[in-house]
């Protein structure tokens, strides 16, 4: 297997480039042009990301005139079954690679196994690439299909008979990958090194928040649910009726298959790849 820092030819842009240089711009900056439209000016956004990783994505929200609106559905905590996690870290040093799924599979994983890490290392989606990169990784990532199936489609995933492969990620993590890379003929081990616990909040809060929002941002199927659940009946058709931004396009299905009418999935599962979506989704909607 041969790796480098990105291989996967880019798919044909679901955005137009203006859409594309106003996304650098907010990414490096924080802000936009001041001479060009706002174009989330007046809208109310639903930011459902735990809270320690929401703040980059509120402040693109609101530099492009929106209103985010936070209410983080997941707290993230170790497993709870952190030393069997450790041990396996420890004992997978010489894997062919191992392959992380989320940011929070990065942060876990170093503290509970910081020096020895291979050679290889590859991730999921962009946020969990940067994660590596800033701990001086180098990694192996997609270069636009930020997804499980991304992944699978980079050359040095197809064939990989006798290696070891371990992957990080959090408790009931992506159940794709391991299936798909045995079937390729690989030895693969999962490390759950975190999990997600759902928040509780009271009707009122949930109700007053789905009435109060034009769009909602979700980020995985266990946050997506417990909204559901979490929505009191009375409010419910209008949440399932709200635009709905969400990480890909099994998830697509998925809130399709839960009732949302417009769920969709942005082109890169950036931040600012999800404001693009937010802003299309919504002056479609006029």
């Amino acid at each position: 297997m041969r790796w480098r820092n990105a291989c996967c030819s880019t798919a044909p842009a679901r955005f137009s480039a203006r859409w594309a240089s106003r996304s650098e711009a907010m990414s490096a900056s924080g802000a936009t042009d001041p001479s060009k439209p706002q174009v989330l000016a007046g809208r109310r956004i639903l930011v459902t990301r735990p809270a320690h990783q929401a703040d980059l994505l509120c402040r693109l929200i609101e530099a492009e005139g929106g209103k985010a609106l936070r209410l983080p559905l997941l707290s993230i905590v170790p497993a709870p079954h952190a030393g069997g996690a450790r041990r396996l870290l420890e004992a997978s040093r010489g894997a062919d690679a191992w392959i992380f799924t989320s940011a929070n599979a990065v942060q876990h994983a170093r503290l509970l196994c910081p020096e020895g890490w291979p050679a290889q290392l590859a991730a999921v989606g962009a946020a969990t690439a940067a994660a590596l990169e800033a701990g001086g990784h180098p990694v192996l990532t997609p270069a636009a299909n930020y997804s499980s199936e991304g992944l699978l489609e980079l050359p040095q995933f197809r064939d990989v008979r006798g290696q070891r492969l371990l992957i990080v990620t959090g408790e009931r993590g992506l159940g794709v990958l391991a299936p798909a890379l045995r079937g390729r003929g690989a030895t693969v081990e999962v490390a759950e090194v975190y999990r997600r616990v759902p928040l509780p909040y009271d009707g009122a809060h949930i109700a007053e928040a789905v009435r109060a929002c034009h769009a909602v941002v979700i980020t995985s199927g266990e946050a997506l649910q417990h909204l559901l659940r979490l929505t009191p009946e009375p409010q419910r058709a209008r949440l399932l009726g709200l635009k709905l931004v969400v990480p890909g396009a099994r998830m697509v299905e998925k809130a399709a298959e839960l009732g949302f009418r417009t769920p969709l999935a942005p082109e890169k599962m950036t931040d600012p790849g999800i404001v693009q979506a937010l802003a299309q989704a919504l002056a479609a909607a006029h």
